[in-house]
């Protein structure tokens, strides 16, 4: 699996290499962008970047809302910004988020099963809405020769419901397969008693629905605002490609993140952006240099700020801890 993945980042980042290669006299024009760039649309696309950690603070201290556990906000937000931390410096893909995330929850004084239910909730509505912005995009952005997108869209749309459907009717049968695999976990016992308890949990999602909506709207505010960034990082160099085209690109990068399991999809993110840009016809040269500043802003600048919101949770959790160590 480890070798398979550099595999799939290789032939995505040779993909785009292909593509550049007939605009190689282009490359000069890219050292040129650095003369015309626009710092008010920087600095916006950098400032947007904190609706990131606003929104995965905000959808996480929602769900645990709707299970009575409460959370500060600012704790919420300086976990979140220390799991992207964690994407970026653990290979492995969003396992290094979710691992840092339970230890500094359970520090915190969540329990097992509320922080299971919050891992899959913010999953499942997360993973969605990025769907739902990916179907969305294949209704507005142009076509291609040959492909009709609201046909494609329309097709996926089918498959999805299909498959649900198929996943919902073989439920039983799926848990007796990761069973075994599952009960190596030392938080298997937990993963039990949240199965047993499972319409619990259910039943505290439909008795708070506004809680819901306020979910669902943190998510759209975590993708968003990765899609306003990336969207200024074009501004920036003078280019204000359709907002469609850099939505279906934003999630398409996600998805090849997630399938080649690379830290916050460093390689596979960047030469997915790059071919999608191209292919739509838009300049090489802008093309690059806003994809090199999204993932600056993206990628690299939040880890100074993970790191300050490690030292900060530290801080947090040793006060807390003095007294009752003197107690004893």
């Amino acid at each position: 699996m480890k070798y398979f993945r550099w595999v799939l980042i290789g032939i995505l980042v040779t993909l785009a290499a292909w593509k550049l290669y007939p605009h190689f006299a282009d490359f000069s024009k890219i050292y040129a962008l650095k003369d015309n760039i626009n710092y008010y649309f920087l600095t916006i696309g950098i400032l947007a970047q904190a609706g990131q950690y606003i929104g995965d603070g905000w959808l996480s201290q929602t769900l645990l809302k709707i299970i009575g556990v409460e959370m500060k906000f600012k704790n919420a937000i300086k976990i979140a910004s220390l799991n992207v931390l964690a994407a970026h410096l653990f290979p492995v893909g969003e396992a290094g988020s979710i691992a840092t995330a339970y230890y500094f929850y359970k520090k915190l004084g969540v329990g097992a099963q509320s922080f299971i239910f919050l891992s899959m909730c913010w999953s499942t509505i997360t993973f969605s809405t990025l769907l739902l912005m990916f179907l969305t995009s294949l209704f507005f952005i142009p076509h291609l020769p040959n492909i009709n997108f609201q046909q494609v869209a329309i097709a996926i749309i089918f498959a999805l419901l299909i498959v649900s459907i198929l996943l919902l009717a073989s439920r039983h049968l799926i848990w007796r397969l990761f069973k075994d695999p599952l009960q190596k976990l030392p938080i298997f016992k937990e993963l039990l008693e949240f199965k047993d308890s499972f319409h619990h949990y259910r039943k505290a999602i439909f008795a708070h629905k506004f809680f819901l909506l306020q979910a669902i709207a943190a998510a759209f505010l975590y993708y968003g605002t990765n899609v306003i960034t990336l969207s200024f990082a074009f501004l920036t160099f003078g280019q204000a490609p359709p907002i469609a085209i850099v939505i279906f690109a934003y999630t398409l990068s996600m998805i090849s993140g997630w399938v080649t399991l690379s830290p916050a999809g460093l390689g596979a993110s960047e030469a997915t952006l790059i071919i999608i840009f191209l292919q739509f016809g838009l300049d090489p040269a802008k093309s690059i240099g806003a994809v090199l500043a999204f993932r600056l802003i993206s990628f690299w600048i939040p880890i100074p700020a993970g790191a300050l919101s490690y030292i900060s949770l530290k801080r947090h959790l040793n006060i807390n801890e003095k007294p009752s160590n003197i107690a004893q």
